[in-house]
């Protein structure tokens, strides 16, 4: 019989993190600590979470401080996510960190930053499939709908300011927005990280190919579209702006 240890291994989405077992137990009703006294009874050496890594490193940071820091480049959603998905209650206010990765196109011109850039946000399109897309999808077929379509927008562009007509937009849809992580003007707003590199055209492709594989439904459509928004100015008028969406349409069966 193997000697069992203070630590313990989490895989969480590729990326291990070996931490000490008391820091998991400080929760001692919440779904981790589940696991790692699984793995005690079991002598599993790994447990696997198919999460986002960066998300999850923020909540070990937590346990440990018991302060919430999220870093710029994480989602402040995905966090607060995880956090009640594995039944950790958090009270505090968020602290956002000033660093962050830099914006994609910038960063693109610099052969390691924009590797750094690339795998950042291809974690974040996974999380963007596991802890938001799939879960609607599953609402929806319980629902009994055959199909349903996601509208990827900036937080700028919502059902009530848009003036563009939308095919299909009395069937099931549903609207993610992509908000400003600084709570910024306008402008920061429709050149976020995360939207401009999912906009960009092999990314959109492999966004269905990973949404039909990891869901199972029949099809998976993802375009880009321009719509345009009724949009206020600071004397009062209104003008229309127009801002790059993502259209996705999803055949369950």
């Amino acid at each position: 019989m193997s000697k069992v240890t203070d630590t313990v291994l989490f895989n969480v989405g590729g990326t291990k993190f070996q931490i000490q077992r008391s820091l998991v137990q400080s929760y001692p009703n919440s779904y981790l600590a589940t696991l790692v006294n699984s793995a005690l009874v079991s002598e599993t050496r790994e447990i696997f979470i198919d999460h986002n890594p960066l998300a999850f490193s923020v909540i070990l940071d937590y346990l440990r401080y018991k302060r919430l820091l999220v870093p710029k480049n994480v989602a402040q959603e995905v966090v607060e996510l995880q956090l009640r998905e594995f039944g950790i209650p958090c009270d505090s206010l968020t602290e956002v960190i000033e660093d962050e990765l830099p914006s994609y196109d910038a960063t693109m011109e610099s052969t390691s930053l924009g590797d750094t850039v690339l795998q950042a946000s291809t974690l974040r399109m996974d999380t963007l499939i596991s802890d938001v897309i799939l879960p609607y999808l599953k609402q929806h077929a319980k629902r009994g709908h055959r199909h349903v379509i996601f509208y990827l927008t900036p937080s700028s562009v919502t059902q009530k300011n848009i003036t563009s007509e939308l095919d299909h937009i009395n069937d099931p849809h549903e609207w993610i927005h992509f908000p400003s992580r600084n709570g910024g003007s306008e402008k920061e707003q429709s050149d976020l990280p995360d939207l401009q590199f999912l906009l960009q055209k092999d990314q959109l492709k492999r966004l269905g190919e990973l949404i039909a594989k990891r869901s199972g439904v029949k099809h998976v459509e993802v375009s880009e579209a321009v719509v345009s928004c009724r949009t206020e100015n600071e004397f009062g008028l209104l003008f229309s702006k127009f801002f790059d969406i993502i259209e996705i349409r999803a055949t369950i069966v």
